[in-house]
């Protein structure tokens, strides 16, 4: 297909596409709109193998096409009612639907400069952007990667190889190392954990107070009782909003504790981080608290389109680079550094992968068109939302008596 007919091709379906598109989202957002999907068409009979055929056709369907994206619609869970609360995420802002397409237009890959140069820029201004909203020194930086549990990850990865170098080389066999984390944690620590050798016998779970924050005294006794095994205690996890009861730990008094054993603070924000970020409460401050890496999720409470996940690094990108970089000259051969850094530009030689969307992009195009204040607005109306909610709970009854609020809202 010449350049031409590709432009015009484009054109047309993307016309086609706004008008099928807007139209979902007008009856998704009417009142008593379902949630749930409701599978229909050609998808209806997906595993039957008679439909193959259906399926994919030998012929392309043409213009046909939309009543199967109608079906795909239909059959979608509806994250734009106003009753849609089950995944800690909603309905997207347009500019940020804007930016995912600009996504697909542009199919760059943000593992080389020179494969994503404007999505390389992007990402580290927005990443240096957010760690100076946390208060990090100027050394800090950061990446995307595809959703929290990915950038837990890759934080624990980090963290096991500057602690113990040697596992680059010669694996796991000499390494005892423990993972601390809260009872209220999300799994995916469990999962890093089995993914970077230490296995689920070496993370230890934290007791929490009745409110679900990490419970510090106990953490400190832990930690001792690791040590005197002859266990490294190497590796804390705290969280900020957990999934349940969007508890938030505290973190500074869990930052002393980690200094004193040398051990590396991580701050799990993925649905918290946005208070950290936008928000007005002292309570989720961590200017000042020292921090190894925090990880947010913008695809939850700030409205970006999924997936766009930050994991800020205080001590820069090299870190990373150093822990889990291999230095594949074929591919990662740019010398060039990126502003005041000496973190060469191609930045995908930091994280276990290779291919990589300049997911930034959706974020910042978002942050340029509605600015500071329209994340700060979101963040301040789903606290006062929840502290509504408590308020009606606690005030409300019934034929059965009065309701019982079980815990005050920490974050949303």
């Amino acid at each position: 297909m010449d350049s031409d007919d590709a432009a015009v091709e484009l054109r047309k379906l993307l016309t086609e596409a706004a008008h099928v598109f807007s139209e979902y989202v007008r009856e998704s957002q009417q009142p008593g709109a379902q949630v749930s999907g409701r599978i229909q068409g050609v998808i209806a009979n997906a595993e039957q193998s008679e439909s193959d055929a259906r399926m994919f056709p030998d012929a392309g369907v043409g213009s046909r096409v939309w009543d199967d994206v109608r079906d795909v619609c239909a059959g979608a869970a509806n994250t734009w009612s106003s009753a849609f609360l089950y995944k800690l995420y909603a309905a997207p802002a347009p500019m940020g639907i804007v930016g995912e397409t600009l996504l697909a237009v542009l199919n760059n890959n943000a593992h080389v400069t020179r494969a994503a140069p404007s999505g390389a820029a992007i990402e580290r201004a927005v990443a240096r952007k957010l760690a100076q909203l946390l208060g990090f020194p100027s050394s800090a930086d950061g990446l995307t990667f595809p959703g929290g549990s990915y950038a837990n990850l890759h934080a624990l990865m980090t963290a096991r190889n500057t602690r113990f170098p040697d596992v680059r080389t010669r694996g796991m066999s000499n390494v005892r190392g423990a993972v601390f984390t809260s009872a209220h944690a999300h799994y995916s620590i469990d999962k890093a954990a089995v993914a970077a050798g230490f296995g689920l016998d070496s993370v230890v779970y934290v007791p929490t107070d009745s409110v679900g924050c990490m419970d510090v005294h106990k953490l400190r006794e832990l930690m001792l009782e690791s040590r005197a095994r002859g266990v490294e205690p190497f590796f804390v996890n705290a969280t900020m909003g957990t999934t349940v009861l969007g508890a938030c730990d505290p973190i500074a008094s869990i930052s002393r504790v980690c200094r004193e054993f040398g051990a590396w603070l991580h701050v799990d924000g993925s649905w918290g981080g946005p208070h950290a970020l936008f928000g007005d409460d002292p309570a989720f401050s961590v200017h000042n608290i020292h921090i190894d890496s925090f990880v947010v999720n913008p695809h939850k409470l700030l409205g970006v389109p999924l997936q766009c996940s930050f994991l800020i690094m205080r001590q820069g990108l090299n870190v990373m680079r150093r822990a889990l970089g291999l230095g594949a000259t074929y591919l990662f051969h740019d010398e060039q550094v990126c502003g005041e850094s000496d973190v060469p530009c191609d930045v995908g030689d930091a994280t276990l992968g290779c291919g990589r969307r300049p997911d930034a992009i959706k974020f910042w195009l978002m942050w340029r068109y509605y600015g500071t204040q329209y994340f700060t607005n979101r963040v301040a109306q789903a606290r006062n939302t929840s502290l509504r909610l408590a308020e009606l709970v606690r005030t409300r009854t019934s034929l059965l008596g009065r309701w019982v609020l079980v815990t005050e809202p920490a974050s949303t």
